[in-house]
């Protein structure tokens, strides 16, 4: 966790710029970065599976860091790109039925990068007391600011979460699906990549009040992902 703050503070402030444009066409390159580009760039959850209900809504300001395969980067760009640190903001809203609906945005200023993307949840078990909330999750994620590269990703999820008191442990495993295109110079000189990876994650929420904390930890492929939610909901 210490290493996910510090890297909020490094996508927050001033920086070296990371450029993430293509300078040798190397396919096995290409392949190892779009495998970390798509773990990064996916749709993380930051929630529990209950279902907020029809008065439900949230919002709040994220923050996530991932390692990332340098040499690979490192021969695709040019760059010595150890890292992806992104900050951005994240918003949900309670529907009849079970049905969650949310949407987020998040950028990665040492690279003039962004994403975005919505989900779809719904609760199978919209949870209480003396049950657990048990939801299944769509979602997407489209990049943009990144001139030689464009990227996309699809995930199905399921994650089950019981509240104790102020703090609400949840945990899930999915599957995501991403593409990435090239564009520009090499266009047609790199084949597209489908890197399809599953996903593990675990997080928890701590609320006080209004006010909620949420450290999340996911596994997708071979990276290790790190999350961190501020924010609050009603």
């Amino acid at each position: 966790m210490k290493r996910l703050l510090l890297a909020c503070c490094f996508v927050a402030g001033p920086a070296m710029a990371d450029d993430y444009d293509i300078v040798t066409p190397d396919q096995g390159a290409f392949h190892s970065v779009s495998k970390d580009l798509v773990s990064a760039f996916s749709y993380h959850t930051l929630a529990p599976a209950e279902a907020t209900g029809i008065t439900g809504f949230g919002i709040g300001g994220f923050g996530s860091y991932m390692s990332t395969d340098e040499s690979a980067w490192k021969t695709l760009t040019g760059e010595s790109i150890s890292e992806i640190g992104m900050a951005g903001v994240t918003a949900h809203k309670g529907l009849p039925f079970g049905i969650d609906v949310g949407a987020f945005y998040g950028s990665v200023p040492t690279a003039g990068a962004s994403v975005y993307g919505a989900e779809l949840r719904y609760a199978i078990l919209e949870g209480g007391i003396a049950t657990p909330g048990i939801a299944v999750r769509g979602a997407f994620t489209k990049s943009a600011g990144i001139d030689d590269i464009d990227l996309s990703t699809y995930s199905l999820d399921a994650s089950i979460s019981k509240g104790f008191a102020f703090v609400t442990p949840y945990a899930g495993a999915g599957y995501i699906w991403g593409k990435v295109k090239v564009k520009g110079t090499y266009s047609g000189v790199l084949d597209d990549e489908d890197p399809s990876q599953a996903r593990l994650f675990a997080g928890l929420r701590i609320s006080a009040g209004f006010l909620e904390i949420t450290p999340e930890y996911e596994h997708v492929g071979s990276n290790n992902v790190f999350n961190l939610r501020l924010g609050f909901s009603i």
